[in-house]
């Protein structure tokens, strides 16, 4: 019985990167389908009338995430710098948190502090152990 080809890429990319890389990239993963979702949902069934960024704003937001995801992988600092901006970003909207709750908005108090803990996991897994040493040793590939 074969793995599906989801588990074989993942245990290809973990043979070259370091484990806190490919745990920083499942999280950033996992915050851009929320990010995915909580955007479709907003704009097709309340026609953009609930939080969050409008189409244009959302949709270039989902490609600059991909392209960070991208970016990580590859081991360029540019990707961990949007990381971190976008960990940052997440932040902003915290304080409505509350509010939703008590509006009994529960979904997009979820997306809110599920997108914000997870990129905030992935940051930190980006700048700490093992990945330090690995983005400062592919730094040092592209300067040669």
């Amino acid at each position: 019985m074969s793995s599906s080809p989801g588990i074989s890429a993942l245990a290809a990319i973990r043979g070259r990167l370091p484990v806190n890389i490919v745990c920083a990239i499942a999280a950033l993963i996992a915050a851009w389908i929320i990010s995915a979702a909580a955007l479709s949902i907003n704009q097709l069934l309340f026609h953009g009338s609930g939080i969050g960024p409008g189409p244009l704003i959302g949709i270039v937001s989902l490609g600059l995430q991909a392209a960070m995801i991208a970016l990580v992988a590859r081991g360029h600092a540019v990707g961990r710098g949007l990381a971190l901006l976008f960990f940052v970003l997440a932040a902003l909207p915290l304080p409505m948190v509350e509010r939703l709750v008590a509006e009994r908005a529960i979904f997009s108090a979820a997306y809110l502090v599920s997108g914000f803990v997870l990129k905030g996991a992935a940051t930190v897994l980006l700048f700490t152990g093992d990945s330090r040493r690995w983005f400062a040793a592919r730094d040092s590939l592209v300067i040669r």
